[in-house]
């Protein structure tokens, strides 16, 4: 019979051991060299047809500026640009920084509206999407913002 407890015992704090490691493992602080963070940009219009708009800066993942000048955006889809390589948190602190301009020869409409964002995807959300900054541009008739500049806050954030 006592042998019986003292199984009985051993597989209780067995998986007593096993349940902390599994609930206290979940926040864990991120490995060196491991796949973290990603950032994105997004550019999406509310209208009727393609609006041309020029993509003035936006920094890739050296952080270099870069340019998409006369860009057409599809309001069935948006122009975007993920880093093609994700970030980790030993690699030191990036601003992301995206700035759009209306398009001079093919201004917006009434009615039409362009929407800027800066976007981070973080492992510690299960890569989710979380919108950093956020612009518009509009054109409702009487009042016209033909420009958006976005400065993200500096990441990886804590």
């Amino acid at each position: 019979m006592s042998s019986h407890r003292g199984f009985a015992a051993t597989v209780y704090i067995t998986l007593l051991t096993m349940m902390g490691m599994t609930l206290f493992s979940c926040n864990v602080a991120p490995v060196p060299g491991r796949f973290t963070y990603i950032v994105k940009y997004e550019v999406e219009v509310t209208a009727a047809a393609p609006v041309t708009v020029d993509i003035t800066d936006y920094r890739d993942e050296l952080g270099n500026p870069q340019q998409a000048l006369d860009q057409p955006i599809d309001p069935a889809s948006p122009w975007s640009y993920e880093f093609p390589a994700a970030f980790s948190y030993d690699a030191g602190s990036f601003y992301p920084t995206l700035a759009v301009v209306e398009d001079a020869a093919f201004p917006l409409n009434a009615d039409e509206s362009v929407t800027a964002k800066i976007i981070w995807k973080d492992y510690r959300s299960d890569f989710e999407e979380q919108v950093l900054e956020l612009g518009s541009m509009y054109n409702d008739g009487s009042v016209i913002v033909d420009t958006v500049t976005l400065t993200g806050p500096e990441l990886p954030r804590p």
